[in-house]
């Protein structure tokens, strides 16, 4: 990714490695679809450890960002915070991860506090470097420009899109299908894998208008 994020509209698709190079340390990879309109953010982490018995741990993860303004010639920062479980939010699992991840205004590097349940009790991993992904690229800003990297672009992608779509489908959302089905057909050509994503929520979105 190049350039600023900062002003991007609309959805783009986020990849984080967060963690230090130590042996035997956590590492945190968090993929997230930004959707700018609410300041929202929805994805899913990955904490997996060489420990004994080795951590493997998967959520799904939802949340939001806001922009934290500082005096000059500082610049301005922006604050991802996050919660996951097994299903998303309409679930009724147990929360098993929570995340503070504060990066700069173009979305490259941070700091990250997160926690997760090992399934007996809460572990805190502070201050960790998170570093951006340059295989999810945003979607407002580039497509991919190398055919080695084209389907895991395209699959990440896929993925990230597909949550947010299906949950506006679960909740009803008349005009989140609406808004979310507009933008990501507009990157069909670029991410095709997101069809089937979309044909649902237009099916969705054709049966509430016949109501």
């Amino acid at each position: 990714m190049s350039g600023s994020n900062s002003h991007a509209e609309g959805l783009f698709p986020l990849s984080y490695r967060i963690g230090t190079s130590q042996p035997g340390a956590p590492a945190l990879i968090l993929n997230l679809l930004v959707y700018s309109p609410e300041h929202s953010v929805r994805g899913t982490s990955s904490i997996t450890q060489a420990v004994n018995p080795p951590l493997d741990l998967h959520s799904d993860v939802w949340g939001q960002y806001t922009y934290m303004t500082v005096m000059s010639p500082t610049s301005s920062k922006i604050l991802i915070t996050a919660q996951g479980n097994q299903g998303g939010p309409g679930s009724n699992s147990i929360i098993n991860f929570k995340l503070h991840l504060v990066v700069g205004d173009n979305w490259k590097e941070g700091i990250a506090n997160y926690q997760y349940f090992n399934g007996h009790s809460w572990v805190s991993v502070n201050q960790v470097p998170a570093h951006l992904q340059e295989t999810v690229q945003s979607s407002t800003l580039s497509t991919p420009d190398l055919q080695g990297r084209n389907s895991a672009v395209q699959t990440t992608s896929a993925a990230l899109y597909g949550g947010p779509i299906h949950g506006a489908i679960a909740s009803g959302d008349l005009a989140q299908m609406k808004s979310l089905h507009r933008v990501a057909t507009q990157q069909l050509e670029q991410l095709p894998l997101i069809r089937t994503a979309l044909d649902s929520a237009k099916a969705e979105i054709s049966r509430q208008e016949r109501r």
